[in-house]
């Protein structure tokens, strides 16, 4: 019944408040304060002393072919010889370890400069150093360790090293051998300045640096429509990430024109030497023409003779073109059996188109495996895929040759059963002009095969000087106006938070941490009981735990609602009784002695008769707080034994009229033993006839059973837990308690909260410290 009536004063749990949440870290303002301004501090700092980094930009677009080539255009199949571009290719060549080390090594970027600065201690320098290094074979040491150049004047000059001892002193361009390794010191006479005579120079191994700048650029595609790629690189200086740029991209359009080249330049090499070999024949053959016709007299040949010489020179063309594919076949089949990549040779003589597409195809598909091989690792599922189709063209390409070169082989027994047909006829000749005719053959067959190599080669000349690369730079490298790294917006708005969450953090794991009770809500989660009455924290000068009861503080008005809601403790069938009430807590301290005077003051005011038995006969401090001289001499524990009678124990407060005490008297050394004889139930009743209210004031629960004795003499108990005071541990005491009944009505007096310096008055149950009474007076 007393467990039903106490729900009255449960609270509907209220959703989460956001201003309230925050209000329970405002009490710490000051440390919230002081920890924002130091993490901003330290973070103007940082961006004061902090290197800018610039991004630098360029924007280049890898062109694509329209249409396929046209086999029968011997130029165009040139033009076209690398197919269209595989646009993910491309981004792996820009990144690539070999480019990279190419720029690295034009740019002499392993080797940098630093001058003093006047924020940070030295500042680098990139196409304003009054000097520059050419290095040599360089030794670990001087990876390391950074060199002090200092200039004594336009011809002199002194190195020291990081701590300023000096390491001799020489002059501009000569060789220095060292135990830094070999290098030279040149100066710019341009960019001389007295007063920055003092630079610091760093040496990077040439391959880590390539690694770092190749890790650095980043490449990307900026539509997946277009095959338009963006390439940006992050430094310090801007202009030195424009000429990285610059000649990153200087390198790959070099790549791109030499692999472009490589095919004309083959075809070149082929047409020289037949030339070469057909020049010397021919004028051989010219020599002999001359001879025999000056020797033999012979002016000009029979109208038959010429007629089978024409026959003749057209034949032996025919055969001689013959013979040139037959020779470019040996060639492509020997290209196909080598190990090594490459184009195969003279491609612009071949006649046949299927035979040209597949070239073409394995020119595309090796320019790619060298690209990937350069940039992936062997087993690369997409190497793997290249090198497959690699293969199975070559094989393609062996097949179309075989089938070639066995009809040219029947086209040449074809042409050379001519050649004899015509060779009979050309007996019946008379002997001069059949000798003659025979030496005129071989110079037509050596002219007519020379003409046709002027020919190709000017063709290739022709496309060799036409080759441009399919890429275009569609934005030269720019810079960004304003750093990127760091930004200071993001880093002033990272410190603010940190400043404000570390603290905020530190005080939620202490409330964490914390194994004392906090709130309400601790009490009301762990034992399901509602709070039957608040407390707060009594004030520190308050003497002798003494309340004035005509006034109208917080504190006061507190007990005089914990007096008003006593009858919702108490049965209904008790109300128009003498009530006893026992206060108990779980370990000593937690302010029973507090309550049970103040409580017991309250309701002396309300004109009714009330008497407080100093019952914790171990540790007795209500009588002396009263004012009850010489406590000890007669108490509760005379009683007890039968030493004395209720009428001799009993005192008068001077605190109020209606308000009596009973001291504990003689410390005893067998409390419960001396609770538990009986007589205690005697007492209760004789005083039930004197007094409207017998407050118990009993030992902690949690530590002497001498509590749990009085149970079945009293109406209601009220159990004191102690704001950040109470270990939460003991909570499981209170719901033994409630468990095994041994009260008729146990009720939660949460005592001596703190809402000022609370950490959960988040939770909104208490009045807060803007609290005003209705008088008008701040408590």
């Amino acid at each position: 019944m007393a467990n039903v009536s106490t729900n009255i004063f449960e609270e509907e749990e209220e959703p989460i408040n956001l201003r309230l949440f925050f209000l329970k870290y405002l009490r710490y303002w000051n440390w919230l304060l002081v920890s924002v301004l130091l993490a901003v501090g330290i973070a103007y700092t940082y961006l004061r002393y902090a290197t800018p980094i610039y991004q630098v930009s360029a924007v280049l677009l890898i062109k694509k072919q329209d249409k396929a080539p046209d086999a029968d255009d011997l130029l165009k199949a040139l033009e076209s010889t690398g197919g269209d571009k595989i646009v993910e290719n491309e981004i792996e060549l820009l990144k690539s370890r070999t480019l990279m080390q190419r720029v690295v090594n034009d740019l002499n970027l392993s080797v940098a400069y630093f001058k003093k600065g006047e924020i940070r201690s030295y500042e680098e320098l990139y196409g304003t150093s009054p000097i520059w290094v050419y290095t040599g074979a360089m030794t670990p040491l001087a990876y390391q360790e950074p060199i002090i150049v200092r200039i004594l004047s336009n011809q002199q000059y002194e190195l020291q090293n990081e701590e300023g001892q000096p390491k001799g002193k020489f002059t501009f361009s000569q060789n220095v051998k060292n135990e830094y390794g070999n290098f030279r010191v040149f100066l710019n006479d341009s960019l001389y300045n007295k007063k920055n005579n003092l630079i610091k120079v760093t040496f990077a191994n040439p391959q880590s640096t390539a690694d770092r700048y190749k890790e650095a650029i980043n490449v990307e595609l900026l539509n997946q429509k277009s095959t338009v790629l963006k390439l940006t690189l992050e430094d310090a200086l801007p202009n030195k990430g424009k000429a990285i740029l610059s000649k990153l991209l200087e390198a790959y359009t070099f790549s791109a024109l030499t692999d472009k080249n490589r095919e004309a330049t083959n075809t070149l090499q082929f047409i020289d030497e037949r030339l070469r070999l057909i020049t010397g024949e021919l004028g051989t053959v010219e020599k002999d023409v001359e001879s025999y016709k000056s020797a033999q007299g012979i002016t000009d040949l029979s109208a038959e003779g010429n007629l089978f010489l024409e026959a003749v020179k057209e034949n032996d063309t025919k055969l001689n073109e013959v013979d040139i594919q037959l020779k470019i076949l040996d060639g492509v089949d020997a290209y196909l059996k080598s190990s090594q990549s490459g184009f195969a040779p003279a491609m612009l003589s071949i006649t046949d188109p299927v035979l040209t597409s597949l070239l073409m195809k394995l020119n595309e598909l090796e320019t790619q495996q060298e690209k990937y091989a350069r940039t992936t690792q062997p087993d690369n599922p997409f190497l793997q895929t290249i090198n497959a189709q690699v293969t199975n063209t070559k094989g393609a390409i062996q097949d179309n040759v075989t089938n070639q070169r066995n009809n040219l082989l029947v086209t040449r027994t074809g042409l050379e059963q001519t050649n004899k047909t015509f060779e009979s006829s050309i007996r019946r000749i008379p002997r001069k002009e059949r000798e003659f005719l025979t030496i005129k053959r071989q110079q037509g067959i050596k002219e007519s095969l020379y003409i046709l190599l002027l020919q190709k080669k000017e063709e290739t000349a022709i496309a060799y000087a036409s080759t441009v690369t399919d890429s275009q730079i569609v934005d030269e490298p720019y810079s960004s106006i304003q750093p990127v790294k760091p930004n200071s917006k993001i880093v002033y708005l990272a410190a603010f938070l940190i400043g404000l969450l570390f603290p905020m953090s530190v005080i939620s794991l202490q409330s964490l941490l914390n194994d004392k009770v906090q709130s309400r809500k601790d009490i009301e989660t762990e034992t399901g009981l509602s709070i039957f009455g608040e407390i707060m924290m009594k004030p520190k000068d308050l003497k002798d735990n003494l309340l004035d009861m005509k006034g109208n503080s917080l504190l006061v008005e507190q007990f005089k609602i914990l007096r008003a809601n006593l009858q919702y403790a108490i049965k209904e069938t008790e109300l128009n009784k003498s009530h006893v009430i026992l206060l108990t807590s779980s370990i000593s301290g937690e302010g029973k002695s507090f309550v049970s005077i103040n409580l017991a003051s309250s309701i002396s005011f309300l004109n009714k008769k009330v008497i407080i038995l100093e019952l914790d006969l171990r540790k007795p401090k209500v009588a002396s707080y009263l004012g009850i001289e010489n406590p000890k001499e007669k108490g509760i524990s005379n009683y007890l034994i039968g030493q004395s009678n209720v009428s001799e124990l009993i005192r008068q407060t001077a605190l109020n009229s209606n308000l009596y005490v009973l001291p504990s008297g003689p410390l005893p050394p067998n409390p419960s033993e001396l609770l538990s004889n009986g007589r205690m139930g005697a007492l209760i009743e004789e005083l039930r006839s004197q007094f409207d209210f017998i407050i118990l004031d009993t030992p902690p629960v949690g530590l002497v059973a001498d509590a749990t004795l009085l149970g079945p003499y009293v109406d209601a108990a009220f159990y004191l837990i102690r704001h950040d005071y109470t270990p939460k541990a003991n909570l499981q005491t209170l719901n033994k308690l409630h468990a095994t009944a041994k009260f008729k009505s146990l009720n939660v007096i949460f005592n001596g909260i703190d809402y000022r310096n609370s950490q959960e008055y988040g939770y909104g149950y208490g009045y807060g410290y803007s609290y005003k009474y209705a008088y008008g007076k701040e408590v």
